[in-house]
């Protein structure tokens, strides 16, 4: 990904500067001595010298996508947000014309807070983040001295240039939708005896069991899909009274059902409403 984004921001810089006829060359090496020294033509170098987790993006919640069938779930685990920081220089026989070119660099990036759609490229074709760009923005510790004392060359001018991109180092997971999910309630002070054929009593009268479940309740979800838009429809459950929230998408869910016949009816202004009949549990409760 690192080498896509580098790319397309060569793309950005050849057109916003301008450059034309590669009479300004852009490279990513690293502007060492024995570099610089074998220059010969104007050049700008962009060096990516720090790589971080941008902590103040970090995300923890996982992603469901549900596919068009509504049979399956794509869960993808959080992404992560990574600064790349750069360190431009430019590099010419003369003074002025590589303050020049700083300035015509510096004004391309300060257009632009964000790596326009249109150069994405390979990796990044599929990024759903946007990748921003923040220039002349030392907030990160970085020292010129140490930095030019490393690469062994003589210290001079540099912008500062982060990009922060969405790495996504998980592979999506499909699993079949959830459509109902049980909650059993028991008594813990009653034990249980597995094989027992009847109850028996214990020493203070009170019975063994073989079941100790005194409840079960339901969550069950589904989906309205009748083709219309929903921003005014209302679902209801009949025989509870109760009114169903929808997202926007169609998905509902609803909870502390016990086991029987239900009724949900879907009411749209202008349209006669819809009622459907449903077993809980059952296989599917879409509408």
């Amino acid at each position: 990904m690192f080498d896509d984004f580098d790319e397309a921001l060569r793309k950005l810089l050849v057109q916003e500067i301008p450059i034309r006829s590669n009479e300004i060359e852009i490279t990513f090496e690293q502007p060492k001595r024995e570099w610089s020294a074998r220059l010969n033509r104007p050049t700008l170098n962009i060096f990516l010298f720090d790589i971080r987790e941008n902590v103040s993006l970090r995300n923890r919640t996982q992603r469901h996508n549900v596919d068009p069938s509504r049979r399956e779930v794509q869960i993808q685990r959080p992404e992560t947000r990574v600064d790349l920081h750069y360190m431009i220089t430019a590099w010419a026989s003369e003074v002025d014309d590589e303050h020049r070119l700083l300035t015509r660099t510096m004004l391309a990036l300060l257009r632009h807070g964000q790596l326009p759609p249109e150069l994405m490229i390979g990796t990044l074709i599929d990024h759903d983040r946007a990748i921003h760009l923040s220039v002349a923005q030392y907030d990160h510790p970085l020292n010129p001295t140490e930095v030019w004392g490393v690469l062994d060359n003589e210290m001079r001018p540099a912008l500062s240039l982060r990009a922060t991109v969405t790495l996504y180092p998980h592979t999506p997971i499909l699993v079949p939708a959830v459509r109902t999910r049980e909650l059993r309630f028991a008594d813990m002070d009653v034990r249980t005896i597995r094989k027992q054929p009847q109850a028996q009593a214990n020493g203070n009268g009170r019975p063994h069991t073989g079941d100790a479940v005194l409840s079960q309740l339901w969550t069950i979800g589904g989906v309205v899909n009748i083709g219309a838009a929903l921003d005014e429809a209302q679902l209801t459950l009949e025989e509870l009274a109760r009114e169903i929230p929808l997202d926007a998408d169609g998905r509902f869910v609803i909870g502390n059902l016990r086991k029987g016949s239900y009724t949900l009816r879907l009411e749209i202004p202008g349209q006669a409403p819809v009622t459907r009949t449903i077993e809980v549990p059952s296989e599917d409760y879409n509408i």
